[in-house]
């Protein structure tokens, strides 16, 4: 089962999806969606957020790949709405490999999941909405819908929330700057 968690950054998506991989869920062990990969002998200590970027690329990719027919038309979709709106060619490529890498993660999850519970606390839903607000996309009705049809959908989708003045004080001490796009 994929559960992806959605809502404002500072939320506490990551802290939610870390206890309950302590946990567990309803007697179900629990795994964060990037410990599919760097759960490994050799990549375990790899903790430097770009290095895991990097790695989750890699990994996902032949998933992705293996996948293709379930997931090539909204990897197309994605793709073909960022190269139209997006407002660089920054922007179009990190919004492309970011919405590759979670469609080939969602994909080594299902393989792999077995009767694991698989947390995503950035999954396939809100990494596509990310690249699209965040390269400015207006899309119409029509995308918008055929957006909704194709998008890869986990299991369950958690909308976790905070009060404002807990967002912005997390905001207010995170020592990473505010990324562009989805890493």
């Amino acid at each position: 089962m994929i559960i992806e968690l959605i809502g404002c950054a500072g939320a506490g998506k990551s802290t939610l999806a870390r206890m309950l991989c302590e946990h567990g869920i309803a007697g179900r062990r629990a795994v964060a969606m990037p410990d599919l990969v760097l759960d490994r002998p050799g990549l375990r200590r790899i903790t430097h957020p770009t290095a895991v970027n990097l790695v989750q690329d890699l990994s996902a990719l032949p998933f992705l790949l293996a996948g293709g027919r379930r997931h090539g038309a909204f990897v197309r979709f994605a793709a073909g709405a960022l190269v139209r709106h997006a407002p660089s060619a920054f922007h179009k490529a990190n919004g492309v490999r970011s919405i590759v890498r979670r469609v080939g993660m969602y994909e080594l999850a299902r393989r792999r999941a077995a009767s694991r519970v698989v947390l995503a606390d950035e999954g396939t839903v809100l990494t596509a909405y990310h690249v699209f607000v965040l390269a400015g996309l207006e899309l119409g009705p029509g995308e918008l819908e055929r957006f909704a049809h194709l998008v890869p959908l986990p299991d369950r989708i958690v909308y976790v929330r905070a009060p404002i003045a807990t967002l912005v004080a997390r905001a207010a001490t995170r020592t990473e700057g505010r990324r562009q796009l989805p890493a």
